[in-house]
């Protein structure tokens, strides 16, 4: 099949296999001190960004796309590597106050990343048009498909973000493909 000739939920699987790597390869080669690190006054740490990307992809895909509860209060209840879980907005002040265990919230990460892939194996293009309550961040009703865009879209940002973060600590920020050296042209 070519890629014209794919469903919409097979390019959503896509695009979110494809987000979750690139973030995953962005948080390599960051020791705590790079992970807890923010400039002041400034952005919340990699771990903060972290959290905020797995927690919103959480809610937004478990509670708001497929109307059931989020990870963080059943399968990981209690193992997400944060007490408490950041807030909608004002995320970057909790981040610099919550102590966040990265091995575990790395762990509720891929359990949130595949719970989205389920999800998304689980239905057809004709979910992405029902619509879902956004009220809470200011969006109204919205198609899932928007839904899932949001999700994504957050994970880029923030992938972003943390990327920067690691280049002001002297680190590449995202992954480095290993390639060929290129002749140069005469």
């Amino acid at each position: 099949m070519s890629a014209s000739q794919q469903s919409g939920v097979a390019v959503f699987r896509m695009f979110f296999n494809g987000v979750h790597q690139y973030l995953e390869g962005t948080m390599q080669g960051a020791d705590s001190s790079v992970l807890n690190w923010s400039p002041q006054p400034g952005p919340a740490s990699i771990l903060g960004q972290y959290a905020h990307v797995v927690t919103g992809e959480d809610w937004l895909v478990n509670v708001k796309a497929k109307g059931a509860a989020p990870l963080m209060a059943s399968t990981k209840a209690g193992h997400t590597g944060f007490r408490t879980p950041p807030p909608i907005t004002g995320w970057d002040e909790w981040a610099r106050k919550e102590a966040v265990d990265f091995a575990t919230l790395r762990s509720y990460a891929q359990a949130v990343f595949q719970a989205t892939d389920d999800y998304l194996a689980s239905i057809t293009d004709r979910d992405l048009e029902r619509m879902v309550d956004l009220s809470e961040i200011g969006m109204g009703m919205v198609p899932v498909a928007q839904v899932l865009i949001l999700a994504a879209s957050n994970c880029c940002t923030h992938t972003g973000e943390i990327s920067a973060l690691k280049g002001l600590c002297g680190l590449a920020g995202y992954p480095m493909a290993e390639t060929e050296a290129m002749p140069v042209p005469a």
